[in-house]
């Protein structure tokens, strides 16, 4: 079959074998359909490998995150991490055809790297293998629109990406897991992790948030900190309250400042990681992550009865069921709720009438 490209104007000589003439007309038909589906482009991309797709969608796509009157119109937030998931996916299907890429293959997929331990020896998580499932679903979305695949794998069978099997983390820290962290922090080589630590339990801020903040943002005046839009995960501005021990930190470090309101207020350009897992370790606390200073935060507001709504403004949160998410019931809840629980039984038995009166 003569084919010419529409984009073009250039002739191609495209062949398919049949097995009989009735093979032959079915092949033919097909190849017309995919013709007409992908406007043209799908029988030139037949050889288009995954490593191609792959440097496409990092030409495009996985690059810093561009703002546009504080909305973030391209890119993705969080750079490094979305590098290394495409990294894993261009390892695994690297010399894959497209055209080629299967259900099975993405199944398979999956449980090698369920299979696979960490960098640091340890059980790979469902959310993280979900996270990398989610890049590579968008992916090959984006090569089906450019023509590149006629149906992405993904649809073919059942669902390969269940958060229902994410494990929910209920990890809050308790008074005393406080003391001792904050107490690991007091050497010369952490004093600015401390106040990263008070920041993020006072103010239950994200870790970005935290890391992005300006002189210009902090009202120590007012007792206010004002989250840019753009530093949110929601793209929304909110304000959020300095504690008095925040209050604190926050003169200590500006007294050191720079004369700069654009300059950064804990100076952190990426991350804690090195200091906060000694500082962790040290105190004891091995399975703490940085991200459950935020839940312990959110816990510990409504414990005070601050209402559910009025937190989730706190956080940053557009959904009420994010909020919920957020709030875990800790020893102390769970024991007032016993306690609840023993009174309204106390209650039940004193009014109940003598069991010589009951027949």
């Amino acid at each position: 079959m003569v084919y010419i490209d529409p984009k073009t104007g250039k002739r191609h000589d495209l062949q398919r074998r049949g097995q009989s003439k009735a093979h032959a007309r079915d092949l033919l038909q097909a190849l017309l359909r995919e013709i007409d589906a992908t406007e043209g482009q799908g029988p030139l991309t037949e050889r288009k490998t995954f490593a191609e797709l792959c440097d496409y969608f990092e030409k495009h796509y996985v690059k810093a995150a561009e703002y546009v009157d504080g909305r973030k119109v391209a890119g993705v937030r969080s750079l490094g991490t979305a590098k290394g998931q495409l990294n894993v996916l261009r390892d695994y299907f690297g010399s894959c055809r497209l055209r080629s890429i299967t259900h099975a293959d993405v199944r398979q997929f999956r449980e090698a790297r369920l299979a696979q331990q960490t960098r640091t020896k340890t059980q790979r998580t469902i959310a993280s293998v979900n996270r990398e499932l989610s890049m590579l679903r968008r992916m090959l979305n984006v090569a089906q629109r450019e023509g590149w695949i006629l149906r992405g794998p993904f649809a073919a069978g059942d669902s390969l990406i269940s958060m229902a099997d994410e494990n929910k983390r209920e990890r809050i820290l308790t008074r005393e897991e406080e003391i001792k962290l904050l107490a690991a922090c007091d050497t010369p080589q952490r004093a600015h992790l401390k106040a990263i630590l008070i920041s993020a339990l006072d103010t239950g801020m994200r870790q970005g948030e935290i890391f992005s903040l300006r002189w210009r943002d902090v009202d120590l005046e007012n007792g206010l900190v004002n989250i840019q839009a753009f530093h949110t995960k929601t793209m929304k501005d909110r304000q959020v309250a300095i504690t008095t021990r925040l209050a604190i930190e926050l003169e200590r470090l500006k007294a050191s400042a720079p004369d700069d309101p654009n300059s950064l207020v804990f100076g952190i350009l990426d991350n804690v990681k090195r200091s906060f897992t000694a500082a962790r370790n040290q105190a004891g606390l091995n399975d703490l992550r940085f991200h459950d200073l935020r839940h312990t935060a959110a816990t510990r507001l409504v414990g005070a009865h601050i209402p559910l709504s009025e937190v989730g403004r706190v956080l940053g949160h557009s959904q009420a069921n994010t909020t919920y998410r957020y709030v875990n019931a800790n020893v102390e809840t769970a024991k007032r709720a016993a306690a609840a629980l023993d009174a309204f039984n106390a209650e039940a038995t004193e009014t109940a009438p003598p069991a010589e009166l009951v027949h």
